[in-house]
């Protein structure tokens, strides 16, 4: 925080990244997700550093996600909350994909909520991404999520990018 606050480009820091993974036995990391949270909130504010947002990046763990996602929006806890979905392959759909009830259990969240990770490496012409994901998050889901970060742009040896 010291080493990035003095860039007016710094649009928030991840308290963590999956802490909980698919397997979601990693529940009681939480408690210490909020904690460091608030910590991190306290030192911005002792330091009079801008308000930069503080946030978390959770793995798409279906059983845990609202739960999580409220827990730690909840009483002074994250200020962004972002998910790291793979539920969009090929040319699923709005429906299909999942995405539909992403949106659902999303409505009157508290936080700004986005895709900080999403893509799916299987599908598209050669078996390269299209992008047809981001017509529903900046369309149907527009009025409830603040966009995404695609994961990845260009075509790598994952085969998670694009076209070459």
């Amino acid at each position: 925080m010291d080493a990035f606050q003095k860039y007016d480009n710094t649009a928030g820091f991840f308290i963590g990244n999956e802490v909980i993974d698919q397997t979601g036995e990693q529940t009681l990391a939480m408690a210490y997700v909020k904690a460091a949270t608030v910590d991190m909130k306290n030192y911005r504010t002792s330091k009079n550093y801008r308000n930069i947002p503080i946030g978390y990046s959770h793995a798409d763990v279906a059983g845990l996600r609202p739960i999580l996602q409220n827990y730690l929006a909840c009483n002074n806890g994250i200020e962004f909350f972002g998910l790291n979905a793979y539920e969009w392959c090929g040319t699923n759909t709005y429906t299909s994909s999942g995405y539909q009830f992403l949106e659902e259990q999303t409505v009157d969240y508290p936080v700004p909520i986005f895709m900080s990770e999403t893509g799916c490496n299987v599908g598209g012409v050669n078996g390269a991404r299209q992008f047809l994901d981001q017509t529903a998050i900046f369309g149907p889901m527009a009025a409830t999520w603040s966009g995404a970060i695609i994961y990845e742009w260009k075509q790598e040896d994952n085969h998670y990018g694009g076209l070459d």
